[in-house]
């Protein structure tokens, strides 16, 4: 059961399941992050996770990016009442600082591994990390990707959108593995 929930700073939808197990998915800048994002979270759901999902588009310039992906990350974790996993798309990489400060594992897809500060909050944490990205993403860098994590899915011919059905199987299957 999929039901709409008020996060104080924005929409997110609440999937059904174990609270014990309980996901929260991040969008990207657009799109509220998908198709990308229900690749990540599928599987799990599938597995009888809980998934709070932040529905929201970052539709203001001016706003600070940073604070922007923490108050979404904050307010679906609140909301939650408990984190075993954080899915984070492009833009709400920015909220691995959150994650990190809370030892959250993290599924990030399109990471933004071309900002030295994403990268260098990204070496900070603790807790595991999956990246996921393609070689046409600018802000793709496999070698960097590879020196943050030993849990790298890197997806010939993927774009920043990553958002091709064929790329669903691959992406859903790696963070099956990851959330075992």
């Amino acid at each position: 059961m999929i039901a709409p929930v008020d996060l104080g700073v924005c929409r997110g939808y609440e999937y059904e399941g174990d609270a014990d197990r309980t996901a929260i998915a991040l969008p990207g800048a657009m799109l509220g992050g998908m198709p990308a994002l229900w690749f990540a979270f599928e599987p799990l759901l599938a597995d009888g996770w809980r998934v709070v999902l932040v529905w929201d588009e970052f539709r203001d310039a001016t706003q600070d990016q940073w604070a922007w992906a923490r108050a979404r990350a904050e307010a679906a974790a609140e909301y939650a009442g408990g984190v075993r996993l954080v899915i984070g798309k492009s833009l709400t990489t920015r909220a691995c600082v959150v994650a990190a400060e809370r030892g959250w594992p993290a599924v990030w897809l399109t990471p933004l591994l071309d900002d030295a500060e994403v990268v260098g909050a990204l070496r900070n944490r603790s807790a595991p990390a999956l990246l996921v990205g393609g070689t046409n993403d600018p802000t793709w860098n496999s070698g960097v990707a590879r020196s943050l994590t030993d849990h790298v899915l890197e997806l010939e011919g993927a774009d920043h959108g990553l958002a091709r059905t064929e790329q669903a199987e691959h992406v859903g299957a790696a963070v099956a593995r990851f959330a075992r």
